[in-house]
C-alpha cells in the first residue's frame, strides 16, 4: 500500500491480478518508482518492510518504533483527510 500511495499504483499493476501475485510472491521484492519522492527514513521503512526472509523482515512491534513512524501525527489527523477525498 505504501508504494501505491507513492507511485500513484500498485506493483505490476498492468499486470493481470493472479500473475501480480504470483510476481509478489516470486520475485524480489518491488521497487519504488519514485524513489526520489521518498524520505531516507520511509526508504528505510519500506526495506525493512519488505525483507523476503521471515526471520529477517521487522515484526509489527518493530515496525511500530521505526523513525519514519515517530514522525506521524495522532491518527485522528488522518480523519479530515479521508472525509475531503471521499467527497471526490
Amino acid at each position: 500500500m505504501v508504494i501505491e500511495m507513492v507511485d500513484g499504483e500498485p506493483p505490476y499493476f498492468n499486470e493481470p491480478p493472479l500473475k501480480a501475485m504470483k510476481m509478489i510472491r516470486d520475485n524480489l521484492p518491488p521497487k519504488l518508482k519514485n524513489v526520489h519522492k521518498v524520505s531516507p527514513s520511509l526508504k528505510g521503512f519500506l526495506d525493512r518492510m519488505l525483507v523476503r526472509d521471515p526471520v529477517q523482515r521487522a515484526t509489527a512491534a518493530e515496525l511500530l518504533q521505526h523513525p519514519f513512524l515517530g514522525k506521524a501525527g495522532p491518527p485522528s489527523c488522518i480523519v479530515p483527510l479521508m472525509r475531503q477525498n471521499r467527497l471526490r
